[in-house]
């Protein structure tokens, strides 16, 4: 990807123009941290650009952004530019074109993406990035509340930049968050979801979930999110306890949607107002269904073993019942939030065997079963939905290993079930 990179460069360079590699990749470059593309500034106008390469894409003519495909993958090439009032709070009203770096790079945001690096790998830093990330600092360039003015989002980028890099936020730029909050609700949610979803998926994301609480961002989105404790009402302790649940969790060793489900279920929210918050901002269905699905199969687990049983035998068919019936996926989702349940007196039996006891589950529906509803519909006179839960608990009892996955032994039964619920 670098050398590809420096090709573009070389390319404008011997066209007589300048070109840079800027932003993230510069700063991720300084910490040794892996790279995931590279933006490139140039003295080239998109018209210059598009001429000199022959696969590009219009990606952001209005704004000076033209895409170089090279050896598959996408540069966004982007001119020197100063950008005219923010009237929305979001996106510059117009460009200029200019042919400065420095003064492109004053544009940005923070001092740590306002680095440039050249072709030899020499670093332009004219606004002190590098020493702010040696110190630990994140600072804006410039006026911090000119900075959040003009795109409020920036409010969100700061806090997730503060958790994923482990920066201590300036105190210019933390209080201008705090006095200028409400500009949020300019903000699409779905720009808010993309932020929140980077900060959650961080390395760190229990202290980007403090920052959001101290700095009651999420108080002024676009749509309200009635999301409590984000949006706390008051200093309570409530809080600070629910921070403690997260970290004793281990949020930052889980995938993203167990980190999610955990946040709801550790904040106090019943799957409906998880999901009324995830719908409103913008979660695709299938991670929005997911998230509530590993819910789902949490709170199974908690009430039918509510009475505090220490019964192995119970405890694993609760556990094996809870995962055919919402799925592998969930199942390993739920044991990656297992430390959320270690006030339970059954914990420590669960901790030790509920992985094992999943590995060893061969049956994970009714589709697995050497039996179908047609079998089941020749043991009596009418179908209805007793045949749904006698496939699942056969499905159950076959993962259990009491009784053999085999047509003859589940008709058996099945037979004694239909006797047991009175259907024969």
């Amino acid at each position: 990807m670098l050398n590809d990179a420096k090709r573009i460069m070389r390319t404008l360079i011997g066209a007589g123009y300048e070109a840079y590699m800027v932003g993230g990749f510069v700063r991720d470059r300084l910490l040794n941290k892996p790279v995931q593309d590279i933006d490139i500034a140039t003295s080239a106008t998109p018209a210059d650009v598009m001429r000199l390469f022959p696969h590009t894409v219009a990606t952001g003519l209005q704004h000076g952004t033209v895409t170089v495909v090279m050896s598959g993958r996408g540069f966004e090439v982007t001119t020197f530019r100063r950008e005219g009032k923010y009237t929305d709070h979001r996106r510059p009203d117009h460009v200029e074109f200019v042919d400065s770096l420095q003064e492109d790079l004053s544009r940005r945001d923070f001092t740590i993406n306002a680095m440039a690096m050249d072709v030899d790998g020499e670093v332009i830093d004219p606004f002190g990035g590098r020493e702010d990330l040696a110190a630990g600092i994140l600072r804006c360039v410039g006026d911090a509340r000119e900075r959040f003015r003009e795109d409020g989002l920036r409010m969100l980028r700061c806090i997730r930049f503060a958790a994923n890099y482990r920066l201590q936020i300036e105190s210019a730029a933390w209080s201008a968050i705090l006095e200028l909050g409400s500009l949020l609700a300019m903000i699409a949610m779905e720009r808010v979801r993309i932020e929140l979803t980077k900060t959650v998926a961080g390395p760190d994301p229990v202290r980007g979930m403090r920052l959001l609480c101290e700095s009651r961002l999420l108080r002024h989105t676009k749509v309200p999110l009635n999301w409590h404790p984000l949006i706390p009402r008051d200093e309570s302790r409530a809080v600070d306890a629910w921070l403690n649940d997260l970290n004793r969790a281990g949020l930052a060793a889980m995938s993203e949607p167990s980190r999610w489900a955990s946040l709801f279920l550790t904040g106090g929210q019943p799957t409906d107002d998880a999901d009324a918050i995830m719908r409103k901002l913008t979660f695709s269905n299938e991670m929005r269904t997911g998230i509530l699905r590993a819910m789902s199969l949490y709170g199974f687990i908690r009430e039918q073993l509510a009475s505090g049983t220490d019964d192995t035998c119970r405890i694993r068919r609760t556990w094996l019942d809870g995962a055919i019936t919402f799925g592998r996926t969930c199942a390993q989702q739920v044991l990656e939030m297992r430390w959320l349940l270690t006030d339970e007196p059954w914990f420590e039996v669960f901790d030790q065997h509920a992985e094992q006891w999943l590995q060893q589950l061969d049956v994970w529906g009714p589709g697995d079963l050497d039996i179908s509803g047609r079998d089941l519909g020749t043991l009596a006179a009418s179908r209805g939905p007793w045949m749904g839960r006698l496939l699942h608990t056969l499905a159950v009892d076959a993962g259990m290993g009491d009784v053999e996955n085999r047509k003859d032994a589940l008709l058996a039964r099945a037979v004694q079930y239909m006797e047991m619920w009175g259907l024969r």
